[in-house]
């Protein structure tokens, strides 16, 4: 018997990871960071390939804790994967990863593939981009302006409202020059409008910061 200060198996814990009980696959992911980072993260790599739906999403939920470390390891399943699924995955777990470490700066490879999922020919992989882009924050600003103006109307109204999240000064000038554009789509001015009262909101709740 395992005593109670030592690590358990990483066995054991890829077991508890296909358990039906969320906080028991977040003690196992979290345990797997702690003990056994350098053998685990292949592993989870492989789940993103795996038909169980709960096994491939406790998956996407476990690398999102590895944080740098998973970052071009993920870019390369990414590129390597014929499998929409598995790239949705992958770009799934860089927005948990962001979720993770608000303001973590994304390498380029990551960002060159969050980029190319934006046009993967999967829908599915295209919208996880624009949601993805939303958690990295103010990196992503650019992108994702580029893809308000897209002729994609489905990821343009998700972009603005990940914008709107975005605490960012260039946000409400950016989404401005949108709704005043007269080729930007009707729904899509109409969220962005949506949008622009939230971010207004948003700062008018933030506390001022006090006078030097």
């Amino acid at each position: 018997m395992a005593s109670a200060t030592s690590a358990p198996s990483l066995d054991q814990l890829f077991d508890d990871l296909g358990h039906p009980n969320p906080y028991v696959q977040t003690e196992a992911f979290l345990s797997m960071v702690r003990h056994h980072a350098q053998a685990a993260l292949p592993r989870l790599l492989l789940l993103l390939d795996h038909e169980d739906v709960v096994r491939r999403r406790a998956a996407v939920r476990a690398l999102g804790v590895f944080s740098e470390r998973a970052m071009q390891p993920l870019a390369l399943k990414f590129q390597a994967s014929s499998d929409g699924t598995v790239r949705a995955s992958c770009v799934k777990a860089y927005a948990q990863i962001a979720s993770n470490a608000p303001g973590i700066v994304f390498p380029p490879e990551s960002m060159a593939v969050l980029e190319a999922a934006l046009d993967d020919v999967s829908p599915v992989v295209g919208l996880a981009a624009v949601m993805a882009l939303g958690q990295v924050g103010e990196q992503a600003l650019p992108l994702l302006l580029r893809v308000c103006r897209g002729d994609n109307e489905a990821q343009a109204v998700a972009a603005v409202n990940a914008m709107a999240t975005i605490d960012h000064p260039d946000v409400a000038p950016c989404l401005a020059e949108l709704a005043g554009a007269p080729g930007t789509d009707t729904y899509v001015r109409e969220t962005v409008v949506s949008a622009l009262v939230r971010v207004e909101d948003l700062r008018a709740r933030q506390p001022s910061s006090p006078s030097s």
